[in-house]
């Protein structure tokens, strides 16, 4: 009886890991496709922040791809190089965002109170956008329960996924009401920040289970 109830419980974890490796495959490939669509917004609306963004979304959808190769692996090696790309392209994003919010606070002249353009939903780059918040709350949606997981490369899913969907929906909402510059860069800086936070968890989540 002992045998067979310890059978169980190595199944129902052999399941939730593939669970976790379904999850972050189909994130990755839905942050790609948020991807494409940023860049196909960004060029045929000539809208360079949307091909930045693509680049950004493009890094997010390989550090997906890295945890669910970690998370797929029980081979120390594989696990290692697996954590060591998934940081890697993390610190690329979050590297992106920064450098795209200081180049846009540039571009803008320092605008702090000039209010935000309107948008169009006849325009490519709107439409992107758009489509882009909608493949985001998907992905946020299938790692809500991430926020309560003990695993680290949960936990950074979840922060990850609901960062890119608060924030562009945020920026796209004030765009909306023409607000003033100063409300999209705080919740863009905010974004930065809490990217920043999020890969550093992670950096620090699964050093110290290496330890």
């Amino acid at each position: 009886m002992s045998n067979e109830h310890h059978s169980h419980i190595h199944e129902s974890e052999l399941l939730s890991q593939e669970e976790r490796v379904s999850r972050f495959t189909k994130s990755s490939i839905l942050r790609a496709g948020s991807a494409a669509l940023q860049a196909w917004g960004g060029i045929t609306g000539n809208q360079p922040a949307l091909i930045i963004e693509a680049a950004e979304e493009m890094t997010d959808a390989m550090t997906f791809g890295a945890a669910a190769i970690e998370a797929n692996s029980d081979r120390k090696g594989v696990v290692a190089k697996a954590r060591k790309w998934a940081i890697t392209f993390a610190v690329s994003a979050s590297t992106i965002a920064s450098g795209e919010f200081a180049r846009e606070i540039v571009s803008d002249k320092f605008s702090f109170t000039k209010p935000s353009d309107g948008f169009d939903f006849a325009h490519n780059d709107i439409k992107a956008a758009a489509g882009a918040i909608a493949l985001n709350g998907i992905v946020l949606f299938m790692n809500r329960k991430g926020r309560d997981s003990k695993k680290t490369s949960d936990k950074f899913a979840f922060r990850d996924s609901l960062r890119d969907f608060v924030i562009p929906s945020s920026v796209l909402g004030i765009a909306a009401v023409q607000a003033p510059h100063w409300a999209e860069y705080m919740f863009e800086l905010g974004g930065v920040s809490y990217g920043w936070y999020n890969t550093k968890q992670l950096y620090n989540g699964w050093k110290s289970k290496k330890k």
